[in-house]
């Protein structure tokens, strides 16, 4: 069995925000948990909601680019954990929503790409595999740093359960 792109980006997409997932659900049994949607690890950085946010956005990103399509961010406030949950589990579908021979086949075409130059012309696979996955495990890596420094009982199974899942 190949190790492919769709295995690269949608199965890892999709255990990602189910660790996002898990952790929200650890963060909302907390005594505090009601603070934690404007914490952040320092001033500049964004928020909770925001980390939960992007990481969800650009999930959704990965399954529209793979699918062939555009996609646009949308503006949302997730102000509870239910609307937090509830994002997570839209991009979870969008993610489902696309096969495997779509995604390995697409990976392999081009699409464009802003940069400080303009609009270059790059391939799917790397687009996807350069910009979007590593921006997912940022986000969500920082979802959980932040809820650690907060003080919620998170360990790093925490974090990769979800990963191993798929092929355990």
């Amino acid at each position: 069995m190949a190790y492919s792109l769709y295995d690269a980006t949608v199965v890892m997409a999709k255990g990602a925000l189910t660790s996002l997932d898990r952790i929200l659900s650890q963060a909302e049994k907390h005594p505090n948990s009601a603070g934690f949607f404007t914490a952040r690890l320092t001033e500049d950085m964004k928020p909770l909601t925001f980390q939960v946010h992007y990481a969800a956005f650009t999930a959704e990103a990965v399954a529209a680019t793979l699918s062939g399509r555009e996609y646009i961010e949308p503006d949302e406030d997730l102000d509870s954990y239910e609307k937090m949950h509830a994002r997570i589990d839209q991009a979870l579908k969008e993610l489902d929503k696309i096969d495997k021979e779509t995604v390995n086949r697409v990976g392999e075409t081009t699409t464009y790409a802003i940069r400080h130059e303009g609009r270059v012309e790059v391939p799917v696979k790397a687009l996807v595999c350069s910009k979007h996955m590593p921006n997912i495990y940022f986000h969500v890596a920082m979802a959980y740093a932040i809820l650690r420094m907060e003080g919620v009982p998170l360990g790093k199974r925490d974090w990769s359960r979800a990963f191993v899942s798929e092929y355990a």
